[in-house]
């Protein structure tokens, strides 16, 4: 039997929750049914790890719009490609369409930087050209029913993102030998963080929070692992300067151990569409406290598996991470159901089936 040849576009395959969902998608589709690859205009870590995998990832190394729409669709046509999954890259949109093949759009986020007259005419033109529209999350389509003008309702479709088993593998190393790596103290109370960093997630109330909870506790230390804008970076380090248990870590190349030392994860995102970080932190049984943006509301039942807080209200954050500090048994109870949920709900096994059927549904 034929496979059915998948190809992922994107513009840049770097580090990110989008080049991640690509990761996942290509490693778990390629099978006897599917045959995935990826072409980008820029590689990155994600690239790398692709091909160390042994997946075939096309870079196309050209700046001029024309040339790289015409190399990608050639490339398309050559490859005859039978889907392509284009994930927020407007020239794998037109050159898919110039080759003739059927097209998905993946959004990823609520684009915010859409909502203007202009924004929203050119994305709604793009969204109209596609054959299919997947959402990662309820919210996430909503944003676009709201905002974009979608001729055809009907091609649009939610599928929630996962995380690839390879991301929730528990360190067999103790807590207290990895404490003692990170430079923490033994008897220390964690409560990190894990993204980007960037303006979208809101670390100065995270910062604000730690500066509050520090009044009461002595035993805290507060993480920001993560990477990104050196401008936004420096403002964070400036509003924490003096404050000794606010620790910039980095990136973070084993996320497991960090996830052995953490007891509470926070997000304090100000947007967001659907961030596989609070899924890693439920598929590791931790208690989070997250701010209701993007699916999180989907995901989080506010004071059964998690703690729910609106953006930017850093009292609101405050008080459920002490709920959780000082009432262990409630801590540990939302820790189990975190785990249950996303096993039950939120399994790579889910997404990847709901992919295989969409792109069937697209041949046929």
């Amino acid at each position: 039997m034929k496979k059915i040849k998948v190809l992922h576009v994107c513009d840049s395959l770097d580090k990110g929750g989008l080049e991640e969902v690509i990761y996942n998608l290509v490693k778990n589709t390629n099978d006897q049914e599917f045959e995935a690859s990826v072409a980008c205009f820029k590689g990155g870590v994600v690239a790398e790890r692709l091909k160390e995998k042994g997946f075939t990832c096309y870079e196309i190394n050209e700046q001029k719009k024309i040339p790289r729409i015409n190399k990608l669709k050639n490339y398309m046509k050559e490859g005859q490609f039978d889907i392509v999954q284009v994930h927020f890259s407007f020239h794998g949109i037109l050159a898919a369409k110039l080759a003739g093949v059927k097209v998905i759009e993946t959004t990823h986020n609520t684009y915010h930087f859409f909502e203007n007259p202009w924004g929203r005419l050119k994305y709604s033109f793009y969204l109209n050209l596609v054959d299919s529209i997947v959402s990662v999350s309820k919210t996430v389509e909503n944003f676009n029913l709201a905002n974009f003008k979608i001729m055809n309702k009907k091609k649009t479709v939610v599928i929630r993102n996962s995380i690839d088993s390879e991301r929730v593998s528990p360190t067999e190393r103790t807590k207290e030998e990895l404490k003692r790596e990170f430079g923490l103290p033994e008897n220390s109370f964690v409560i990190s963080t894990l993204s980007r960093i960037d303006v979208q997630k809101g670390l100065e109330y995270f910062i604000e929070a730690a500066k509050m909870l520090n009044q009461k506790y002595d035993q805290l230390v507060f993480l920001i692992p993560g990477e990104g804008s050196q401008d936004y970076s420096q403002s964070l380090r400036n509003i924490a300067e003096g404050v000794d248990n606010i620790r910039f870590i980095g990136h973070v190349s084993k996320v497991n151990e960090l996830f052995k030392v953490i007891d509470i994860f926070a997000m304090t995102s100000l947007w967001e569409g659907a961030p596989l970080t609070l899924l890693e932190a439920m598929a590791y049984g931790k208690a989070v406290v997250v701010t209701d943006v993007g699916n999180t509301a989907e995901v989080i039942q506010d004071n059964v598996n998690g703690f729910l807080v609106e953006k930017k209200d850093v009292q609101a954050f405050v008080d459920r991470v002490m709920t959780l500090i000082d009432h262990p048994e409630k801590r540990l109870a939302i820790e189990g159901q975190a785990q249950q949920d996303f096993n039950e709900k939120f399994s790579n096994q889910i997404m990847i089936s709901t992919y295989k059927q969409l792109y069937k549904s697209l041949i046929n």
